[in-house]
């Protein structure tokens, strides 16, 4: 009780010297191994693993379970090293290590990018007799997709079916949008067409990337023509997906099919979740309303910028444009775009109508960063009613 004390008061240190000295007069103390994971539970990881490290010959015993708990919470929190060591440590003590403690060293090495130590890893298994699962293989696809191996994730894909272990809905989708982000959209619906021969169900993210993927070509015809299909088996995009529609069909001059894009985006149940924490988030009127009511004016261009605007607030990570070509194995920089916008103008003293003349006005002239700025500043401007 009180290791078990001394530890959750942030006093590991105290609790290992009290294990010790008891130890060494003969008193033979049961190591808590509960208390492993309480601290894991609590973020802290490295504490947990300190108390493990120190105890070692004093270490009542620990299963596979509880190691693989601490190896997971040291993997999350970035101690890649430690988690590593504990695993030596673990056989050292004759504790046999199993997939899902695999599974999470491959989640933190990949997490940090480490892919040749990962597959160092991956490629001992076979020696240690641990087997593989999906999710071994989802981590590693997840990984070489978003680095930009996709060739390399293919094979592992490939290698994944002759080994007969079943790939899921994620592994799909994380090729197919990576098929699609190189441009590949005809290898991406293969991916799509053999993932429902699987019965698997295609997702709002498997949708989306399809369509980004045809909006990348230019090829809003088909962009269009998958989106109607897939409505028509009751499938839609998400949020994002609705956006790259409506700006591919924009840049067209496709506004009145643009408009349609958007009347079924302010129906999609997903979407206006995502409005409701728009109004939540921001001191503004109804998102959907403005929304509807500048489609319903014609102003698509107007409602583009508003989305636009929406789709940042969100979506940190976007499918940005991606090389024809794959990335070199010894290179996997990526480039991280800044704007900086125009002065915001104040909105306080001015009506909707002053509002909308003005944005009208910036689209006709082709000051789309302007009219954003102005998009902005409305949201951020205008009270809740």
């Amino acid at each position: 009780m009180l290791v078990h004390y001394l530890c959750m008061e942030n006093n590991v240190d105290g609790a290992l010297i009290l294990i010790h000295e008891l130890n060494k007069n003969n008193f033979k103390v049961n190591f808590p191994v509960d208390v492993i994971g309480m601290l894991t539970a609590q973020g802290r990881p490295l504490d947990a693993y300190r108390l493990v490290m120190g105890a070692q010959n004093d270490l009542s015993s620990m299963n596979v379970v509880d190691y693989s708990v601490l190896v997971d919470g040291l993997c999350k929190e970035g101690y890649i090293d430690k988690a590593l060591e504990l695993c030596n440590f673990a056989r050292k003590m004759g504790v046999t290590l199993n997939v899902v403690t695999y599974n999470s060293l491959f989640n933190g090495l990949c997490r940090q990018s480490c892919l040749i130590e990962a597959f160092r890893l991956f490629d001992s298994l076979d020696m240690n007799k641990i087997f593989p699962s999906a999710v071994t293989y989802g981590t590693l696809i997840d990984a070489l997709v978003r680095e930009g191996y996709l060739l390399d994730a293919r094979q592992l894909f490939e290698q994944m079916i002759i080994k007969d272990i079943k790939p899921n809905t994620h592994i799909y989708n994380t090729l197919i949008d990576g098929y699609c982000k190189f441009g590949n959209v005809e290898e991406a619906l293969r991916l799509l067409y053999d993932m429902e021969n699987h019965s698997l169900k295609p997702e709002k993210f498997t949708i989306s990337a399809v369509i980004y993927g045809f909006s990348l070509e230019g090829n809003m015809e088909g962009a269009l023509q998958f989106f109607i299909d897939m409505k028509g088996n009751g499938i839609s995009p998400d949020f994002l997906g609705f956006l790259y529609l409506v700006r591919g069909l924009c840049a067209k001059g496709r506004m009145e099919e643009a408009r349609s894009v958007i009347r079924e985006m302010l129906q999609d149940e997903s979407v206006l979740e995502l409005l409701a924490r728009v109004n939540g988030e921001i001191e503004t009127e109804s998102v959907e309303t403005f929304l509807f009511d500048l489609c319903e004016q014609g102003s698509i261009q107007n409602a583009l910028i508003i989305l636009n605007e929406i789709g940042s607030m969100f979506f940190s990570y976007k499918r940005a444009s991606a090389s024809s070509t794959l990335k070199p194995m010894a290179s996997c920089e990526e480039d991280i775009q800044t704007v900086s916008p125009n002065p915001l103008p104040s909105v306080h003293q001015m009506d909707f109508d002053a509002l909308y003349s003005k944005m009208t006005s910036l689209c006709s002239l082709g000051d789309f960063q302007g009219a954003t700025a102005l998009a902005k500043a409305m949201m951020f401007g205008f009270p809740k009613k």
